[in-house]
């Protein structure tokens, strides 16, 4: 290489950097005695042992390194490296004298106590190289509390909501298990989901029936929008009675005597024994039956309550009254009697007391089913439809009856002629509907078919049945309203 060089910018070849960083090192070693003055006998510091020139001439120190020379004498160059700083006299600065202002280069304030030969030829790290193990702790503290919040989803208040696994470690990822979303943590219920309620059909009703004239009474249910008919109760002894709770769900049946619980799809259970009548309360939990016992000349009657699930039966009160003399009517009029209830009859009215009906008594007794008291009643208790609007009034000439609808203030509406005897007049649910036993003699028989009549459209009444052997109908799923 060859040319002159600047005086106030000296430059050196790259390859000789670290032996010219060497040599400045060296010279300043040299020449601190001149500067600072030190004492005649102090001996120089021992260097270590190098293979590099040690002439003091700089011309000889170039020529030694085949460098070329300035063609003008000057003072020692002056660097930008951070070893040394040149003064303007041409005298070296000391770098750790705290006397002279900050000389630093761009390469910052650290870098001047850097030296390569205890550090190495290595630089110092940038602030991001820095920053990077910080973001690396930072991105698996978030993975940490990702896992934390997905086991929380699928947690619920027994566990897991699928299978049973073991708990995944935070030190490794976690298995991946798919849980189904239908299994997520259900909600805890605040109580016993309420069972909804049963749906009928609009004609849809439970009566007594026989398959012949001779046969024994069985229990029916039927949607007489449909042909399909089921039997609910049958037995050699017949069927005398039965009541049906008002919610539609459950029944109970009176079978040579005793009381049997009609759940369907179960077989019959029997609740008591004896008894001669019942009727459900309004909360289709509990009946109340009568039971009449023979006492000499007296008759006892015990107004009972049974428990439809458990069948524990209790005692009401006991009424005694003189044995009465019973004496049968005409077969039309005795199967009228019969379809409304026959000689012992219960009904349970809407202000919560138990009335009861003994043919041959003196006396219609009402109960408090509470503390047991009665008192007499001046009449049998009357049906009004579900709403409590209006009642059908029922009027006999003959063998005809005339069915009339009446309101609260007695004013007459629809109204209607049959021929035949009416009995067991019930309610449809929708107030405007009512079923009815009507019985015919012919031939010298009876002859009873259940008939339903629309008070809305005007129509006669239509038939539901034609056997001649249909009574005692209610609808399924309403309750009849008997105001004392």
């Amino acid at each position: 290489m060859s040319g002159n060089f600047d005086d106030s910018t000296p430059r050196w070849p790259e390859r000789d950097q670290r032996e010219r960083d060497q040599r400045e090192r060296d010279q300043r070693e040299r020449d601190r005695p001149e500067l600072d003055e030190p004492e005649p006998n102090e001996p120089p510091p021992d260097e270590p042992e190098r293979n590099e020139p040690n002439s003091d001439d700089p011309e000889d120190y170039a020529r030694e390194l085949n460098l070329p020379t300035p063609d003008t004498e000057a003072g020692e160059p002056t660097t930008s490296l951070g070893d040394s700083t040149s003064l303007g006299d041409g005298t070296a600065r000391d770098p750790d004298d705290p006397s002279d202002p900050d000389t630093t280069d761009e390469r910052g304030p650290d870098d001047e106590a850097w030296d390569p030969r205890r550090h190495g030829d290595r630089r110092r790290p940038t602030t991001a190289e820095q920053a990077v193990p910080w973001l690396i702790g930072l991105l698996l503290a978030l993975t940490g509390i990702l896992v934390v919040l997905l086991a929380l989803i699928f947690v619920g208040p027994e566990g897991v909501a699928s299978e049973a696994t073991p708990s995944p470690s935070f030190s490794a990822p976690p298995t991946a298990t798919p849980v189904p979303i239908a299994t997520a943590t259900p909600l805890p219920s605040a109580g016993p989901t309420a069972t909804p309620p049963p749906t009928f059909g609009p004609l849809e009703m439970v009566y007594l029936a026989r398959s012949t004239a001779s046969s024994p009474i069985r229990l029916l249910r039927r949607d007489f929008t449909t042909t399909v008919e089921a039997i609910v109760a049958e037995d050699d002894n017949g069927v005398v009675d039965y009541a049906w709770a008002p919610d539609g769900r459950v029944g109970a049946a009176i079978i040579d005597g005793r009381a049997v619980a009609l759940v369907e799809g179960e077989a019959l259970r029997t609740l008591t024994d004896p008894v001669d009548a019942l009727v459900f309360a309004d909360d289709s939990t509990v009946l109340y039956g009568l039971r009449i016992v023979r006492e000499g000349a007296n008759d006892r009657a015990e107004v009972l309550t049974i428990e439809f699930d458990s069948g524990v039966t209790g005692v009401i009160t006991t009424i005694t009254y003189p044995h009465p003399q019973i004496v049968a009517d005409p077969k039309l009029k005795e199967a009228q009697f019969a379809d409304n209830g026959g000689i012992v009859r219960v009904w349970s009215t809407i202000d919560g007391y138990v009335v009861a009906y003994i043919t041959g008594a003196p006396a219609i007794y009402r109960i408090d089913p509470e503390d047991g008291s009665y008192t007499e009643a001046e009449r049998r208790p009357i049906l009004w439809s579900p709403d409590q609007r209006k009642r059908i009034d029922v009027s006999e000439s003959g063998t005809t009856t005339t069915l009339t609808v009446r309101d609260r203030a007695e004013v007459a509406g629809a109204s209607v002629t049959v021929s035949g005897l009416v009995s067991h007049v019930r309610w449809a649910g929708t107030n405007n509907e009512i079923v009815f036993t009507l019985g015919r003699l012919v031939g010298g028989g009876v002859r009873q078919d259940l008939y339903v009549w629309d008070l809305v459209d005007g129509k006669e009444p239509s038939a539901l049945t034609s056997n001649a052997a249909s009574f005692g109908a209610e609808w399924l799923g309403v309750l009849q309203s008997w105001l004392p």
